[in-house]
């Protein structure tokens, strides 16, 4: 007796037509995973990651995709890189409040944000000095390196990606909506 190919084992997704992907970024096995099952993976599932990096982001507490995408100073930095691609110089107003002052060490906060973008990571508040020797060892030195830290934006990705994909295959989607149409 022979055996169905694979391909006709499998339930249709209602996806089949897609050609969308991402596998340049992820280990082989999880290419075909869901964004938000893959948002809840170890970071290392995300090529290039290796134990150095692992060790580095474990370090400082990210152990997920999530963690990663949400990781605090890399938001932050990403912020002021963002906010000094608009600054004009000389442009500040002599009545202006605004301040990032519990954003950056007291050094730092009378400067332009394109200052602050070329400080070290070590000028952002609560950053530790370990968590900043530990980037300067993947590369990461200044503010503006850490907002393009590329990990941490394809991780951000993945999460804002999740949120607008549907994680039920065809049959349930049409089980759910019957279901909807006879309430």
């Amino acid at each position: 007796m022979s055996e169905e190919p694979e391909a006709k084992k499998m339930k249709p997704t209602g996806w089949e037509d897609h050609t969308l992907n991402i596998s340049g970024a992820l280990m082989k096995d999880e290419e075909g995973k869901l964004f938000s099952d893959i948002s809840k993976e170890n970071i290392q599932y995300i090529k290039g990651i290796g134990p150095k990096h692992d060790v580095v982001l474990e370090a400082l507490n990210v152990k997920t995709v999530e963690d990663l995408a949400n990781y605090k100073y890399f938001l932050l930095a990403r912020a002021i890189v963002t906010l000094s691609e608009v600054e004009k110089i000389d442009g500040r107003p002599s009545e202006s409040k605004m301040n990032i002052d519990r954003a950056v060490d007291k050094e730092w906060e009378a400067k332009s944000l394109s200052e602050i973008v070329e400080a070290p990571i070590s000028a952002i508040e609560g950053l530790s000095e370990k968590a900043s020797t530990l980037f300067n060892d993947l590369g990461v030195k200044t503010i503006k390196d850490l907002a393009k830290f590329k990990y941490c934006r394809l991780a951000e990705a993945i999460v804002e990606a999740s949120k607008y994909e549907h994680t039920k295959d065809a049959t349930e989607r049409k089980i759910e909506n019957a279901t909807k149409m006879l309430k």
